[in-house]
């Protein structure tokens, strides 16, 4: 593989004038005859219009010594060239081809930073991309993951031109080799020169004499977990962190190694954000709730931005923060890139004495679960409608604790009061129940229309219609899929056809390693609507074979360690929220060592679909198919019939199947819209095939891929446009056959008893 910089993909305001010179109090102030006066002033966002195209990469950036923005990129190519971009005025830049980088880069070189030190001059840290296979990917005794040595370089450019190499000692391939490698997740450079380094997964800051290279102060720090943590900052002779409590920000003198001071700041959510400081003492720390300033050595901050309303709060999705400085004079600036298309936008923040605090409207959007897609979407419509506040809400976040059905009884009831939200995601909700109930507003013109002319996938549109009617319509929806050889695959077709293998094979196996309740629910869901009656409940002599077969299956291939972790995780996972289906993940690894069983996986974005096509890839004459063109509705969005912001609501919806959200990645399903599925064989291309992604399980082989090529995605997306049959297990359902599941695994009753069991709570169901 090429190693490189892997993106790690784990498998709210008023100031004071005292502060910053301005008010943008939330309150109405009174005039003299008591009447009151509409409160103004905040900061904004503003993106700023640069001159660079979409074909070149974001190197580095900052203010300069006259405080003028400047900006590095490189275009890609066997030679490539590196430009420096310096903004005079608005819409006025300065181009500058940089050739000090140029001469020190090539096709195989990674730039891990280029910034600007507190002592004037620039800095470039490089790294070789060197070709390994993923055997020479090591664990040490303990398991964890260690890299290969890297060549790794640091420059120095001073102002008078003249290039000069840095070594610093933990950049020594000796000294990598027997520390683990060397992976850089800040650097930074004091006035005296001296230069700051953090390495992977560490709690501190280490500072190498800018002369020597060798190693002066050890700096207690933050556990710095990955290369997008920016809560480090230098100020002349002063390093700023946040410190291991995430409470304080601790100031330490550069020249002594001393900690000189501490500022009090509000606990960050996983110590995740990036924070700036200016020459006047003022740190400024922006995260995706907004922007918040402190005084240095106080205690009371301010909220001075909601990122609810910009780019900001998009990094937990689509966009990483890759800078964030202040220039003194109370404007900010925060670089973007979008780690999908590689591509980059900067934002100044300013403050502007006549924006208006007051909206006119409310939208209220309510869901059982927490939806990143929902949340971008309430930044985008309270961008385009500033004159609109949106209420949204949710009952469990994501990862969240908690049964989903101590919610559904008051929301029902405040429901049939004709109160509720707006908007409904009805994502695990009684939807049959709402419609006989007139609770939801019929949007089947809506939806006709965008499938007509074919804005969105006509399958997956008018799967979920009743009686012929669109009372909802779904902003994502998830892909099952099996994938493996021709007979691998044939299988897992039917109940029928798995009986057939294990009487021709009675030590068989159909899939990887898996629990017996997680065998189970799978055979459950992908042959749901087969193992119905004509009354809606389910056959009990399927259900009793449906048992049998899965505990055989399992007793074929058995593992303690899937057991455990379906116990642990999954099982309440499978009831407590909307995250994973029964198609999440089974046998993914397996398949790149052997192809005599069938993967099974649910596609939610690109990500998942790099996997997959990763192991086909690498697996020679394996194949994918979408069982009985099954997918699973997400983001079911429909409106309440008592609304009175009925056109505001449909403005909603319309927004969240707009290209702007639907092209992005939340890894809550594909799009819905035609143009954004397509759209994601762009994004792959662009992305590139070099390892972006990781898998793999704790002390064994770690597998590494980057996004498909165009062919590669084709075939799945092809799949996902012929999607039709909407599986939506009811939450009752679930929990019903789950609980039977275990009582049977468990050896306290009979398969036919565990289907007795069933028979009856679903007659019950259906009663309700």
């Amino acid at each position: 593989m090429k190693l490189k910089k892997i993106l790690a993909l784990v498998l709210c305001g008023a100031i004071t004038v005292g502060l910053l010179g301005g008010c943008s109090g939330s309150e109405d102030k009174k005039e003299e005859d008591g009447s009151k006066k509409e409160a103004k002033g905040g900061y904004v966002e503003k993106e700023i219009e640069g001159p660079w195209g979409e074909e070149e990469i974001y190197l580095g950036s900052f203010l300069n010594e006259e405080k003028k923005l400047e900006v590095y990129t490189q275009t890609g190519g066997e030679e490539p060239q590196v430009y420096s971009y310096t903004q005079q005025a608005e819409d006025d830049w300065e181009k500058t081809e940089e050739v000090w980088v140029e001469e020190r880069i090539d096709v195989d070189t990674y730039v891990n930073y280029l910034l600007r030190g507190a002592d004037d001059n620039l800095y470039l840290m490089t790294t070789d991309i060197v070709d390994t296979g993923e055997s020479d990917q090591i664990t040490s005794a303990d398991g964890e993951f260690v890299l290969p040595p890297q060549p790794t370089y640091l420059y120095r450019h001073t102002p008078e031109g003249e290039t000069q190499e840095v070594m610093l000692e933990c950049m020594d391939l000796e000294y990598q080799k027997q520390n683990g490698g060397f992976l850089p997740y800040y650097l930074g450079v004091v006035e005296n020169g001296d230069v700051a380094v953090v390495g992977a997964a560490t709690t501190n800051i280490v500072l190498y004499d800018g002369a020597t290279g060798k190693e002066k102060y050890t700096l207690p720090s933050h556990q710095i977990l990955t290369n997008n943590d920016g809560m480090i900052a230098v100020r002349e002779n002063t390093i700023v962190t946040l410190g291991q409590d995430q409470e304080n920000l601790l100031n330490y003198d550069a020249l002594t190694g001393k900690q000189s001071g501490a500022t009090q700041v509000e606990a960050l959510e996983n110590g995740i954000g990036f924070l700036t400081t200016d020459e006047n003492g003022t740190y400024y720390i922006a995260t995706k709730n907004g922007i918040s300033v402190y005084q240095e050595n106080g205690s009371i901050g301010e909220q001075i931005y909601d990122g609810s309303r910009g780019s900001l709060g998009e990094i937990e999705n689509s966009l990483v923060m890759r800078n964030f400085m202040a220039d003194g004079d109370q404007n900010l600036y925060g670089v973007y890139e979008n780690y999908q298309t590689n591509t980059f936008h900067i934002c100044r923040y300013y403050y502007d004495a006549e924006l208006s605090t007051k909206t006119e409207k409310t939208l209220s959007v309510y869901g059982l679960y927490e939806s990143r897609m929902a949340e971008a979407a309430v930044r985008a419509f309270e961008k385009e409608h500033p004159e609109v506040d949106v209420d949204y809400q949710y009952a469990l976040g994501q990862g969240a604790d908690g049964n989903p059905a101590d919610y559904i009884d008051a929301l029902n009831t405040s429901l049939l009061n004709k109160e509720g939200a707006d908007v409904l995601f009805l994502d695990d909700l009684p939807v049959d129940s709402y419609i006989e109930k007139g609770i939801l507003e019929d949007m089947t013109d809506l939806a006709e229309k965008k499938v007509k002319d074919k804005t969105l996938l006509e399958g997956v549109i008018n799967g979920v219609k009743k009686e012929g009617k669109n009372y909802e319509i779904p902003a994502s929806f998830r892909m099952p899929v099996f994938y493996g050889t021709e007979e691998a695959l044939a299988r897992l077709d039917s109940l029928e056809s798995v009986r057939q293998f294990l009487e021709a094979q009675p030590d068989g196996k159909v899939i990887g390693a898996a629990a017996y309740g997680q065998m189970a629910y799978l055979l459950f869901a992908s042959n749901y609507e087969a193992l119905k009656t004509e009354d809606g409940s389910f056959s009990e002599e399927k259900i009793q074979e449906l048992l049998e077969l899965s505990k055989q299956l399992v007793d074929n291939n058995p593992s303690e360690d899937m057991e455990h972790t379906w116990s642990e995780n999954f099982r309440g996972l499978m009831t407590s929220g909307n995250t994973i289906s029964a198609f999440s993940g089974i046998g993914m690894l397996e398949l790149y060592e052997q192809t005599d069983i069938a993967g099974v996986d649910e596609i939610y974005g690109l990500s998942r679909i790099a996997l997959v096509c990763d192991i086909l890839e690498k697996q020679q004459g394996l194949s994918v198919v979408n069982p009985h063109g099954l997918y699973i509705p997400m983001n079911r969005m429909g409106i309440n019939a008592s609304s009175d912001e009925k056109e505001l609501a449909q403005e909603f919806i319309e927004t969240m199947l707009s290209d702007e959200i639907q092209q992005q990645e939340f890894m809550e399903g594909l799009p819905v819209r035609t143009e954004s599925l397509d759209k994601q064989a762009d994004i792959a291309e662009k992305g590139g095939q070099e390892d972006l992604f990781s898998i793999g399980v704790s002390g064994g082989e770690m597998h590494s891929y980057g996004y498909p090529s165009r062919d590669q995605i084709a075939p799945i997306l092809d799949l996902a446009k012929g999607a039709d049959t909407p599986l939506i297990i009811d939450l009752s359902v679930r929990e019903a056959f789950l609980d039977c599941a275990d009582q049977y695994f468990g050896g306290t009753i009979s398969a036919e008893e565990a289907a007795k069991t069933l028979g009856e709570k679903m007659e019950l169901y259906l009663s309700e």
